[in-house]
């Protein structure tokens, strides 16, 4: 209900109070209050004058309404507009620190969080569901810890391979050059896929079983290899030239190590590193022995190999080179830097080359003679008798 609003003062009312109340209520000055009027109005009733005053209920608010309201509503409105500010200003930073959260967990996704480990980094607990296992047991056992594993795409096994087989390989960022498998050179990471450089060597062949799905980019698999040297080799299994062959090339190509030969079939790669082709092809034959996923075939080693088959080889020669070639420093730190960074996953027999016996032993003769030249035929291979220690290396009684 609205308050009654004063609109005539009559009876001897003095001009002077009725030019105060209209300057109070035009100028709205703080010093015109209704105290001070009130003040005024109490004389004027001591001097005798009599005051008649007539209230009505004006149907639209005066001037003197009008500012009040205003002043009421702008009050609020302030009120209301401190209290939206105050509530953005804190959404807006509840928002700006979400959006920091995440750009640092898009920061931190290629590599995991240092308090964070996968299961392949507790080499003890990894495997200890094979324990005391053998042959098909054992291989399918490793299968079921391996075969679960993140998938790279093809960019990412070029990054990748400049880390793994960087040259320096205690700091394989800032290290400038990769090592190629089959050359054992140092090159320039910045040619990679380049003619003249480097690029993805498959150790176990894609002619072989493997598809497009985690078996064609697996990194355990791939290696830096000289582009005309891996051409050279193209999908030959991998084994030493026949002892009665008279088409061995040695070393297998100009660019490649002194130390590797070739035939029509066969591949020797460097004495160094044949250990760790051979581990890599176990790994392969574990991984995917049992199934891949979009339909793949099963991969598996052979003496006598096979591309309609999907059977590499020769395993017995990748067996006798597991055991006369163990693991190197540089094999074990590439292993486990594909567990953490990369795949999430080891190969078994880089942390336990014994597994390969145990899996493999029965598969194939303790010896073959037909895969294991004489000692006169490989020292005359380079007409270096001190060549005798090196093949008492390799193929001990």
């Amino acid at each position: 209900m609205e308050s009654p609003v004063l609109i005539d003062g009559r009876l001897n009312l003095v001009k002077s109070y009725a030019v105060a109340v209209r300057t109070c209520k035009l100028r709205r000055m703080p010093s015109c209050s209704y105290r001070r009027l009130e003040s005024n109005l109490s004389q004027f009733r001591t001097r005798g004058s009599k005051f008649e005053t007539r209230t009505v209920h004006p149907t639209r608010p005066t001037l003197e309404r009008n500012w009040v309201s205003k002043t009421l509503s702008r009050g609020l409105w302030d009120s209301m507009w401190f209290s939206l500010n105050n509530s953005w200003r804190w959404t807006s930073r509840i928002i700006s620190f979400y959006l920091f959260c995440l750009n640092l967990v898009a920061e931190a996704s290629d590599y995991p969080a240092p308090s964070f480990t996968y299961a392949c980094e507790d080499v003890n607990n990894y495997y200890a569901d094979a324990k005391n296992l053998g042959g098909k047991s054992l291989k399918k056992k490793l299968n079921h810890i391996i075969a679960r594993h993140h998938s790279l795409s093809y960019k990412e096994v070029w990054d990748a391979l400049k880390i793994l087989d960087a040259a320096d390989v205690d700091e394989p960022d800032a290290s400038s050059g990769i090592i190629e498998i089959y050359s054992l050179r140092v090159v320039p990471k910045r040619l990679a896929g380049k003619a003249e450089g480097w690029n993805r060597e498959h150790l176990w062949p894609r002619s072989y079983g493997l598809t497009d799905g985690p078996s064609l980019t697996d990194i355990h698999n791939i290696r830096a290899a000289d582009v005309n040297v891996n051409s050279s080799r193209g999908n030959k299994y991998y084994g030493q030239c026949n002892a009665n062959s008279t088409n061995c090339l040695r070393p297998a190509n100009k660019e490649a190590a002194m130390d590797t030969e070739t035939d029509k079939e066969r591949w020797a790669p460097p004495v160094k590193v044949r250990g760790d082709i051979a581990r890599a092809l176990m790994y392969m034959a574990v991984c995917y022995g049992f199934h891949q996923r979009g339909g793949g075939p099963d991969l598996r080693l052979s003496d006598s190999p096979s591309i309609g088959k999907r059977e590499m080889g020769l395993l017995s020669t990748l067996l006798k080179w597991n055991e006369v070639d163990p693991p190197s420093r540089e094999e074990k730190l590439r292993n486990e830097r594909i567990c953490r960074f990369y795949q999430h996953n080891r190969n078994p027999f880089v942390d336990h080359p014994e597994f390969a016996n145990l899996i493999w032993k029965d598969a194939v003769p303790s010896r073959q003679s037909s895969n294991i030249p004489s000692l006169k035929a490989w020292t005359n291979r380079s007409h270096n008798t001190k060549n005798a220690k090196e093949f008492r290396t390799i193929y001990p009684s």
